[in-house]
């Protein structure tokens, strides 16, 4: 096996390693709605947050095309107070698929430091990056950075030589703040909703 090659396999684990950071939001996310619809939730044991996210992005549009044109007529059909998003206000309404992982994940996907503290927020933990050192009793931000700044510079800049070792570091930092992440979303989901929605 030749030295390029040996480089073209090592950028390619760091592009996996970034890919399943993405997977683990995804299904972390999936699997939290799908508990509360089949465990019968009702709204008050939902993130605040999320339910306020809801809201947000069932609006927003809107408020966007009333700026531009005025028309207030169409804006009150669209946001009236008999529309179904609004369920999401009473406490005591089931659960019923109303919140999507995507009302959460939206475009910021990306695992950057900025996008973590965004989705996250979005179940109202208020700084995982913050919770991520205190739980871990370490810095866990500047290896998250550097592997992203590694994962960047493959993407747009021409990648700098990789070895095995860094690799390996790579994956156990990655495995390392994965690790934490999932027991503080555990932690938040439990005091918010109950252990039976985990």
């Amino acid at each position: 096996m030749t030295y390029d090659h040996k480089q073209l396999i090592n950028q390619s684990c760091i592009f996996v390693l970034s890919a399943r950071i993405e997977d683990f939001t995804n299904n972390l996310f999936e699997n939290l709605f799908y508990k509360y619809k089949t465990g019968g939730a009702q709204l008050h044991q939902i993130p605040k947050n999320a339910r306020t996210k809801l809201l947000i992005d069932r609006q927003v549009q809107h408020y966007r095309n009333f700026y531009n044109s005025s028309d207030e007529r169409t804006l009150l059909r669209n946001i009236a107070i008999d529309n179904s998003f609004y369920e999401v206000i009473d406490n005591n309404h089931v659960f019923n698929n109303q919140i999507h992982k995507s009302n959460i994940i939206g475009t910021n996907k990306y695992p950057s430091v900025k996008n973590l503290k965004i989705l996250y927020h979005r179940i109202g933990i208020n700084n995982i990056i913050t919770d991520l050192n205190r739980k871990s009793k370490k810095d866990l931000q500047t290896p998250l950075e550097s592997f992203l700044s590694l994962r960047e510079s493959i993407a747009h800049q021409g990648a700098p030589a990789i070895t095995y070792n860094d690799i390996v570091r790579h994956f156990k930092n990655i495995s390392e703040l994965i690790g934490y992440l999932d027991r503080i979303v555990y932690s938040h989901i439990v005091n918010i909703s109950g252990n039976q929605f985990w």
